[in-house]
């Protein structure tokens, strides 16, 4: 199925948009959508989920023979795929210019950027060592792909734990299963970051965003990706489109690259390290249960979320106050706690009008009704007093 193309009304309002300095999706120019990351009950499982984007990585290992060339380093390959549930343009079986992009992409970030320790990975030189395969599959596009890939690919190598080997005296290579003995973890020795800019070039001016949407991208007159690593190294410029950048332009995006590389390789390791850590203490992997949520469900919890991070607005007394709420004001101080309706911090200064009891006695028996009327009007003014 080849892909809808957007209407001329929709590519004015984006357009008209950037004009005023505002985005569809309600988000600055340099702002990125909210990216989580969960893991499944295996190891090197991930599910990496950039604002409705979700990519998932899963990573495999085998013991094969090492290339002549590097007798004692493992092999590391990275494949991508794009499942047809994730946008109705996408044919399996049918390559792209978006696979060789991603593909491109991951292997400069991922491979040739050396960020996996491959000599650990050798089991023994000359004759056998771990093949690792990263498996990316994109599950849902809602722009800004290689980001995407980057992090599930990096978080899953980051998670994965291949099993422990004994070798034998003749040469025989004996694998473990992970009730037999604890899995050995992955070293990585840098994060590798991905970060995507778009540019749109109207009337001869060039705005650029940050993590575009899958709309903005169709509307876009190229883009540039970064990837580097919290270390100040820069592992690929990649730059897809037809657009001539200048180089205060590249400068700039490598600047501001810089500056959020180390928050996005912190958020990925804690993540992985927080995951690892529930598992040494015996609690069961939920998986991918709760990660499971449609448009309208994240759009409600984006809302929410901005809801509780707003400050609370502030009421603030005028200076100089009506006579009338001034005496209410200094008559009437309470704190009153929600959360403790018992507890009350400052008593009330109110006048609190009660009615008294009145103490009604037995009619007695007088001689006549002169008598009678002075008995009732003795009630009367006491009760009254």
């Amino acid at each position: 199925m080849k892909e809808v193309p957007l209407s001329t009304c929709e590519r004015t309002s984006i357009v008209s948009a950037l004009q005023a300095g505002l985005r569809y999706d309600n988000r600055e120019f340099l702002e990125v959508r909210d990216i989580t990351l969960t893991f499944g009950k295996d190891y090197g499982c991930c599910t990496a989920t950039i604002g409705q984007t979700r990519v998932i990585a899963q990573v495999t290992c085998e013991v094969v023979e090492p290339r002549p060339s590097r007798p004692n380093e493992g092999k590391l390959s990275v494949a991508v795929h794009l499942s047809p549930m994730a946008a109705p343009h996408f044919e399996p079986g049918r390559g792209n210019d978006l696979v060789d992009e991603l593909q491109l992409i991951l292997d400069r970030n991922i491979k040739e950027s050396r960020c996996l320790d491959l000599e650990s990975l050798c089991i023994m030189a000359d004759e056998s060592v771990w093949h690792l395969r990263v498996d990316v599959t994109v599950l849902n596009h809602a722009g800004n792909l290689g980001d995407a890939c980057n992090i599930a690919s990096v978080a899953a190598l980051r998670h994965f734990h291949r099993p422990d080997v004994t070798v034998e005296e003749d040469g025989r290579v004996t694998v473990h299963t992970l009730e037999e003995r604890e899995p050995i973890p992955t070293f990585m020795k840098k994060v590798p970051v991905c970060l995507t800019y778009a540019f749109f070039i109207v009337d001869d001016y060039c705005y650029m965003l940050m993590d575009p949407s899958e709309k903005e991208e169709r509307v876009m007159s190229g883009k540039l990706i970064v990837g580097l690593n919290p270390h100040g190294e820069i592992t690929s410029l990649v730059f897809p489109g037809r657009v001539s950048l200048q180089k205060e332009q590249i400068v700039s995006c490598i600047r501001n690259a810089f500056s959020k590389a180390k928050s996005s390789a912190e958020m990925v390791q804690k993540a992985v390290d927080e995951d690892i850590e529930k598992r040494k203490s015996l609690i069961k992997p939920e998986g991918f249960i709760n990660c499971l949520a449609s448009d309208a469900r994240y759009a409600r919890q984006r809302i929410m979320r901005k809801i509780k991070t707003t400050s609370k607005t502030e009421f603030k007394i005028p200076q100089e106050p009506v006579e009338d709420l001034q005496e209410s004001m200094d008559e009437i101080q309470i704190k009153f706690d929600p959360f403790d309706s018992d507890e009350v911090t400052t008593p009330m200064k109110v006048k609190q009008h009660t009615a008294k009891k009145v103490k009604v006695s037995k009619p007695r028996e007088v001689a006549s009704e002169s008598e009678e009327e002075e008995e009732e009007g003795k009630l009367t003014s006491q009760d009254l007093q």
